[in-house]
């Protein structure tokens, strides 16, 4: 699908019912989060996007898709010459996420060139559907997350041809007959429409063939997609339909230069989460430019702010709890937020139209949380969807004191950012022997990790963007003399000093456990959960070489001269 052709298409259909908004207009400024009313468990239900994965990109999947726990990617069943898209057919990218969370969504309109599809007969394309079938039976993988019969049949579909609900009811009880516990999706509309959505549940619920998914875009924007949700709900009952899991199978700002945009994102997630939506799906407006995750990537190679904002999402467990924003129906402050109990960790995203000062509160904190909270406030900064961010921002690091299992966040924001409030124990609960974390440096917002990944003892440490790999987390374990041994997770090595120096620049490297004293550790507390790292045996910090904010960055042990690039934040893991 060529989707600058589609833009021309929904004009002259009046399809696009909304006309594109400034993401600035919001006036709201606060956000709600109950911690005590739970959701669902966390699936990272947003974090797909419509041929955002191709056979070539990302070529990095290991560091540039694994990292965001993806769910569910749109593809076309087949691709190539004589096909709707060149690239990014279904079957080779399901092989190309074998190894991650990811999943496939199966297009199989795309099976036709031109736009709008260039449908043949019924018996071929029942062939062709066949045949995507086949193939997709015989490909071994069980990452698979349905096939999706049609894409925008509200523009796409010629009555020339027969009606859609003949065309679908065939469609399915082929997929029945061939692939019987396979999930089916639709009608994948280009927007929702009440009447459009109950004729076809209608005919579908009187000819056996019901989606197992129901699916339809959002691309008209933010202030809509709560209605559609309840109308929808609403109509089912009233329908006497049982409750389909629902998929937004595109979604964008409604301006479309927004793709990828965090604080966009944030609102989507918002809704997404707080309505239970299965899966959802960046859409595709640069089309000269797949493979980039929905423009989560600035180039094929470089993250963008969206990438960030993505890789938090995906990097939240436990449950996800109730939010509220101001109003639904605007583009105000809005975000998602999750409770993980084994991890002691709070947090939520959010983002919207807002510049200013913004507030959320969170309520029913959990219990292990304490009388203190340690807040830490973190943007994933964005100018456009073709600009590189190298990493996130620190904005605000503190202690709150919880009041009747209660505080209030205040930081300020721009209508572009997206950000994430990270809630642990206080200072007063310290660090837990034998737990993991995350050491992040105050000067330059990077991890402590080993370079390349090395599992060899005398492999260096060194500063790195927070990508998700094992070599970030660390197992700290308290000592009957109140040292510390640090364990990296990925290596099982402790942390040391080169040869025992103890000179000023000697590096940091992992090394077997042989009781040296290098192995040993202090943690002198700064504020909240940063602290310093003092060797037992040099009585030097853990500092980063010329304080660099580069990713690759040596760490080294210096005298304690106060540089902030001596004190590292704990971030809880497990």
């Amino acid at each position: 699908m060529k989707k600058l052709l589609a833009i021309a298409l929904c004009a002259a259909l009046t399809i696009c019912v909304t006309p594109d908004i400034d993401i600035s207009a919001a006036s709201a400024t606060t956000l709600s989060v109950n911690c005590g009313s739970t959701l669902r468990t966390a699936t990272h239900c947003a974090s797909g996007s419509l041929y955002g994965i191709t056979e070539t990109l990302p070529s990095d999947i290991a560091n540039l898709v694994a990292p965001l726990n993806p769910d569910v990617f749109n593809n076309p069943a087949r691709a190539g010459s004589g096909y709707q898209q060149s690239v990014g057919a279904a079957i080779p990218v399901a092989s190309r996420l074998s190894g991650t969370t990811g999943k496939v969504s199966i297009r199989l309109a795309d099976i036709f060139p031109s736009w709008p599809y260039a449908f043949t007969t019924m018996s071929d394309w029942l062939s062709k559907v066949s045949s995507v079938i086949d193939d997709k039976l015989a490909s071994g993988y069980d990452n698979y997350y349905g096939y999706e019969i049609w894409n925008e049949p509200d523009g796409t579909w010629d009555t020339d041809n027969g009606t859609f609900n003949n065309m679908w009811q065939q469609t399915y009880n082929l997929i029945r007959s061939k692939d019987p516990d396979a999930k089916i999706i639709g009608p994948s509309l280009s927007y929702y429409s009440h009447s459009t959505v109950s004729s076809f549940l209608s005919f579908c619920k009187s000819n056996s063939c019901l989606p197992d998914i129901i699916s339809w875009h959002e691309l008209s924007g933010i202030q809509a997609v709560a209605g559609h949700f309840t109308d929808y709900r609403a109509l089912e009952t009233s329908l006497g339909v049982s409750a389909r899991p629902i998929s937004i199978n595109e979604y964008c700002d409604a301006t479309h230069a927004n793709e990828g945009c965090p604080a966009s994102l944030g609102e989507f997630f918002g809704k997404f989460e707080r309505y239970k939506i299965d899966s959802a799906c960046i859409s595709w407006w640069f089309t000269a430019h797949p493979g980039r995750l929905g423009s989560l990537l600035a180039s094929n190679t470089a993250k963008g702010g969206g990438w960030w904002f993505m890789n938090w999402y995906g990097q939240m467990r436990g449950n996800m709890v109730s939010t509220a924003p101001a109003d639904e129906k605007t583009t105000n402050l809005d975000g998602c937020a999750s409770v993980n109990s084994s991890g002691e960790t709070v947090t939520v995203l959010c983002g919207g139209g807002n510049t200013g000062t913004v507030s959320v509160t969170l309520t029913n904190l959990p219990s292990f949380i304490g009388s203190t909270a340690s807040v830490k406030v973190e943007a994933a900064p964005w100018t456009s969807k073709d600009t590189t961010v190298a990493n996130t921002t620190v904005v605000s690091q503190s202690d709150y004191t919880v009041s009747n299992s209660q505080i209030t966040v205040t930081f300020s924001a721009n209508q572009t950012s997206g950000y994430r409030i990270l809630v642990t124990p206080g200072s007063a609960s310290g660090i837990q022997s034998g737990h993991i974390y995350k050491l992040e440096n105050q000067n330059s917002a990077r991890v402590l990790g080993i370079t390349n990944m090395s599992t060899s003892a005398g492999g260096t440490a060194t500063q790195w963007e927070d990508n998700g790999t094992a070599d970030h987390e660390w197992l700290f374990t308290k000592l009957s003399d109140g040292y510390y041994t640090i364990k990296n997770v990925n290596s099982g090595l402790l942390l040391g000093v080169t040869d025992m120096s103890t000179s000023n620049g000697a590096r940091i490297v992992q090394w077997s456990d042989n009781g040296t004293s290098d192995h040993e550790w202090s943690l002198v507390q700064v504020s909240g959960r940063t602290y310093k790292l003092v060797n037992k045996n040099s009585g030097k910090v853990i500092g980063v070489s010329d304080m660099s904010c580069a990713s690759g960055a040596s760490v080294v042990q210096w005298s304690d001269s106060g540089t902030v690039d001596h004190n590292w934040y704990l971030e809880f893991v497990s």
